[in-house]
């Protein structure tokens, strides 16, 4: 009789884990359907809107309309950003993407500069047609190889789980596939941009020191979703799922949060070693504005004391679209240190944060041993041309053109009517940079 109620338990043992089974091979063809989709979404995104671009390029180059330059700038600059953000949501971890990942954002800040430009009743330059041209040309290329890639996907050669699947091989490993192949391929091929504007003074990624400093232990896909729901605010979510895992300088799991209220959804990177917040991004419209720009500064600052990152302090912000962006730089003692960067979007409409981008941080985040300078302040001023009526100084850290860190007196003034920072090396007196700011109805920029 004990027999017969052992190999009965047994059996109704073996039907309980093999339902479970079943349901875990489910579940996991589920996500990895959604995640397919979600990295086909984004490609086809990326592909729509380099096309966009090189469209929207051309007819800003012939357009003899200040109104319709002002719409064509502002489509390509908004389509530029939305590019880079699909290229980085491809898994992608093992093809260094730095020159299309650059041109992209160099785009992005300099369509946005011109169309501040235009809006302000100010004609093109030729040197700005000559660079719009050379960025056209450039867009071209990225898009001739995108739609090649493209038309051989949609043949299905290759998925992009297989792709995924290899992203940790080595690029020689990984080259025999199609897709790798070819963003190996636009990699090469000669993408140039003249140097163009940034969003706040060494913002541009490629600036950053490669060398990695997120430490900490290697978390999972559930510590990483508990993390992405606590930053957001827990309160506030209403359910989590799967995201794609992003690829880049940094190895994310990719978290996709809906609200209570509403708002977004949002899509948020957690880095897989150490679990940080490597961006927050809302995927929904803003709509209105309620919350003055000063306001919606305050909100930024205290997001990221809340968050744990102290003494960041706002260095140059925009405003558009019921929508605020601030850049915070990290101070040490005396020093803002700039390749520290973050930034935080803000809601003008609902007062809440709905962005966050920490990648320098967390590049470029250490303890220095800031030393005293060898110049001091006075003849730190002697140096600087005395055409420029200094408005403010202090000490400042910036990120040399190799990727190295090179401690400077930052000097704000004014000439003719226009206003400029001048950084002179705290130890050796050479002029390092000359950077020229733009008071705008919708912020500050920094060419």
């Amino acid at each position: 009789m004990s027999r017969w109620i052992v190999t009965g338990l047994l059996t109704v043992a073996l039907i309980i884990t093999g339902v479970w089974g079943y349901n875990q091979y489910l579940e996991n063809q589920d996500h990895a359907i959604r995640s397919n989709n979600l990295y086909k979404k984004s490609f086809y995104e990326l592909v729509g809107r380099v096309d966009n671009i090189e469209s929207g390029l051309s007819k800003a180059m012939i357009s003899g309309d200040q109104g319709q330059s002002i719409v064509m700038l502002s489509d390509v600059w908004r389509q530029a950003d939305s590019a880079s953000t699909n290229l980085g949501q491809l898994p992608l971890s093992h093809i260094s993407l730095n020159k299309t990942s650059k041109f992209l954002s160099q785009l992005s800040d300099y369509c946005r500069y011109l169309t501040i430009k235009a809006g302000e009743g100010r004609p093109l330059t030729l040197e700005e047609m000559k660079n719009l041209k050379e960025l056209k040309n450039s867009s071209i290329r990225l898009n001739n190889e995108l739609k090649d890639l493209e038309s051989r996907v949609n043949k299905g050669e290759v998925t992009w789980k297989e792709l995924r699947d290899m992203s940790n091989e080595s690029l020689e490993e990984a080259s025999q596939d199609l897709i790798s192949k070819q963003f190996t391929k636009i990699e090469e091929t000669s993408i140039e941009y003249p140097t163009l504007i940034y969003d706040g003074p060494f913002s541009e990624t490629l600036l950053r020191p490669q060398k990695l400093r997120v430490a900490g232990k290697k978390i999972d896909y559930k510590a990483a979703e508990r993390i992405a729901i606590d930053f957001l605010g827990r309160d506030r979510v209403k359910s989590a799922e799967q995201g794609p895992e992003t690829q880049g300088d940094i190895e994310t799991w990719g978290v996709n949060l809906e609200t209570e209220d509403g708002e977004g959804p949002f899509f948020v990177a957690v880095s897989k070693v150490g679990g940080k917040v490597v961006s927050l991004i809302c995927e929904g419209a803003v709509q209105g504005s309620s919350m003055d720009y000063k306001e919606a500064e305050k909100v930024a600052g205290k997001f990221l004391e809340d968050k744990g990152y102290r003494n960041m302090v706002p260095t140059y912000g925009q405003h558009n679209d019921g929508m605020a962006v601030f850049n915070f730089a990290y101070e040490d003692g005396d020093y803002i240190v700039y390749p520290d960067l973050i930034k935080v979007k803000v809601s003008l409409a609902t007062g809440n944060p709905i962005g966050f981008e920490a990648l320098n941080y967390l590049m470029a985040h250490k303890e220095r041993d800031l030393k005293e300078p060898k110049l001091s302040l006075e003849d730190a001023r002697k140096l600087v041309n005395r055409n420029l009526e200094i408005t403010s100084e202090r000490l400042a850290v910036i990120p040399g053109k190799s990727g190295n860190e090179i401690e400077c007196f930052e000097f704000k003034g004014n000439f003719d009517n226009d206003s400029f920072i001048i950084y002179i090396n705290a130890d050796t007196g050479k002029e390092e940079d000359i950077l020229r700011i733009l008071d705008t109805d919708n912020g500050t920029m920094v060419i």
